[in-house]
């Protein structure tokens, strides 16, 4: 009883925590990718009582847009705003909690599982899309939702979990594609003799195989309808999807493992790596740390081989999967009852200090990060805003304000406030310039900022800034 009501004391507190972070954020406009993934696609379907299916060419990712379907769809019920759009997030956080809990509860015994939750919850990624409004909340909760159902081979709940996934996005097929080999391994037993074992593949596979006919059937008709699958060469990220060879394949796989330490998971990194040195005899030994080990495997092999041959597809909230795979591996081992309780406590602290610590990396100007990934942007929302303000006093004309990413959309699509004006995209021959360190621009482009423009005003929140810039000689 005292091991159940510690765990659900943890459980509470991690709910009120992300309670919190979600009311405090309760105004942020969309930001990031989500402005497309989640505004302009729901917009769409908005606009025109989902008439049509697929999108608009200039916005269409490629994928199945459910996202956007059912946040347009909650607008429809509840309104169209912000506060409407994130607590459409709510269902899917509570469900992340949940499935993460229970799968811990498998996993961890006794009274520890409860605090796991807590460690892992807190990583920078996770928090910071839980603040935003994006697929990659509901991408997670289904993707626990899944792995829930294999553990427990619950195979109606496992059919349903992967085709939402499916409906995700095309990372969303991915995942399910790394949970079939995680399913395989858990569910088929391969002692027995081959015939039993290719029946058991085929019954296994009529769990995934409605997804899979969804997923093929849409790209059939998105193909025949488009001429084109996943992107197409006018769209405005067809540079991401530049396939690197040699040197730039290499460098790719540099980028996967700064972005699998980065924002202080190195911390969980070094307490692995002490876990191993210290224990190394004994892990291997427990059946779920054995396979918890195999999961990982399995996701930081496959996953990455849809993102790692392009040009700019490694972005960190992609490889969320992993990040919690191996939190809970490093929990599994950490939790053990071979681990000294000393070190246990030490290594606990350490694991929420370089956690926490990772939303306050704010790498120098000329290297780019992914702000849509920790915390550390939060304060953006309101010092944009301020902006804007300081623009309509002085009368500034919009026309003549130029910008970067993500702030060149329809301030509608980022704010839900009926305001149609939008900043041109940055030409040399600007005026004004609204720039945010936050705004992951070219090395060249900021040097000619920096030697041409001076700022007329600047709004500043710990280390991120907005400022308002002149070009020199314009007065």
């Amino acid at each position: 009883m005292k091991n159940h009501s510690s765990n659900t004391y943890f459980l509470i507190f991690v709910y009120f925590i992300l309670l919190v972070l979600l009311i405090f954020n309760l105004e942020n406009g969309f930001f990031w990718d989500t402005i497309q993934l989640g505004s302009k696609h729901a917009n769409y379907y908005y606009q025109n009582n989902f008439q049509y299916l697929l999108l608009p060419k200039v916005i269409d990712s490629g994928h199945i847009p459910t996202f956007g379907m059912y946040i347009s769809l909650i607008w429809k019920f509840f309104g169209r705003n912000l506060l409407v759009s994130h607590l459409a997030m709510l269902p899917f956080i509570i469900g992340i909690v949940w499935r993460l809990y229970k799968l811990l509860e498998h996993y961890i015994s006794d009274e520890k599982y409860g605090l796991a939750l807590l460690l892992i919850l807190i990583d920078p990624t996770l928090l910071s899309q839980i603040t935003l409004i994006s697929p990659d909340v509901p991408l997670v909760f289904f993707f626990l939702l899944s792995w829930n159902a294999i553990v427990r081979n619950n195979k109606k709940l496992l059919a349903l979990a992967i085709f939402f996934l499916f409906l995700t996005s095309l990372r969303g097929v991915m995942v399910a594609f790394c949970l079939l080999i995680v399913d395989i391994f858990y569910n088929i037993n391969f002692k027995f003799p081959s015939k039993n074992i290719f029946n058991s593949l085929i019954k296994r596979s009529t769990i995934y195989l409605p997804s899979l006919i969804i997923f093929i059937s849409f790209s059939i008709y998105h193909y025949l309808m488009t001429g084109w699958v996943g992107f197409h060469e006018e769209s405005t990220w067809a540079d991401c999807f530049e396939r690197v060879d040699g040197m730039g394949l290499l460098l790719n796989f540099g980028v996967l493992g700064w972005r699998i330490i980065d924002f202080g998971r190195i911390g969980i990194w070094i307490i692995f790596a002490i876990l191993l040195v210290k224990y190394r005899k004994y892990i291997l030994k427990e059946r779920h740390t054995y396979f918890l080990l195999i999961i990982f495997l399995c996701f930081v092999i496959v996953l990455p081989s849809n993102m790692i041959w392009a040009k700019n597809l490694l972005a960190h909230r992609y490889l969320l999967p992993i990040y919690l795979v191996f939190s809970i591996l490093v929990a599994k081992i950490l939790f053990s009852s071979y681990v000294h309780k000393k070190l246990r406590k030490l290594l606990i602290f350490s694991w929420i200090f370089t956690l926490l610590s990772g939303n306050f990396w704010i790498y120098p100007d000329k290297l780019s990060q992914g702000w849509d990934s920790t915390l550390a942007h939060l304060p953006y929302y309101k010092l944009r805003k301020k902006a804007i303000i300081f623009l309509d006093k002085q009368q500034i004309d919009f026309n003549t304000v130029h910008s970067f990413f993500p702030n060149l959309s329809v301030i509608d699509d980022m704010d839900l406030n009926n305001d149609y004006r939008y900043f041109r995209p940055y030409e040399k021959d600007a005026e004004y310039i609204m720039y945010s360190n936050i705004y992951n621009i070219d090395d060249d482009v900021y040097d000619t900022i920096s030697e041409n423009y001076y700022s007329i005003k600047e709004f500043k929140n710990k280390s991120i800034f907005v400022r308002v810039l002149r070009k020199k000689g314009s007065d």
